[in-house]
């Protein structure tokens, strides 16, 4: 009779400490995965390029979160006006009306036809920001 209550208090002790070392891993296995998921987060990146004419203003490599729209990132990163959500100047370099110059933009070469707002950005994008007279 002691060796069977022995044996079953040794059993109800072991799945005891098994069912408390699955959750710690449990537990350690979800902090890995979200310090991955983090570390991922953190490489997401795009170049910004400023330019006046052919004249290289700047170049910055920005890190960004994904789904983050180009306007924001770009406010983050530089000093920004706007009217309108039309941007009028990126770090003091204005537009300039009476010279039709004006702050166009382009995504992996490609020109777009909407605002900064509505763009989001994606890992690796190459953003060119020109201002060209019309």
């Amino acid at each position: 009779m002691k060796r069977s209550i022995l044996a079953f208090t040794l059993l109800v002790s072991l799945l005891a400490f098994s069912g408390c070392t699955t959750k710690e891993a449990g537990t350690t296995e979800n902090s890995s995965t979200e310090a991955v998921s983090s570390s991922k987060e953190a490489e997401i990146q795009a170049s910004i390029t400023l330019l006046d004419g052919e004249k290289e203003l700047s170049k910055k490599e920005v890190e960004f979160k994904d789904g983050e729209k180009l306007f924001d990132v770009l406010a983050e990163n530089y000093a920004i006006e706007d009217k309108d959500g039309m941007i009028t100047s990126i770090d003091g370099h204005k537009q300039d009306d009476k010279n039709n110059k004006y702050w166009v933009f382009t995504v992996n070469d490609e020109e777009v036809n909407s605002g900064a707002k509505d763009v989001v950005l994606k890992n690796g994008d190459r953003v060119v920001f020109k201002l060209e007279q019309f």
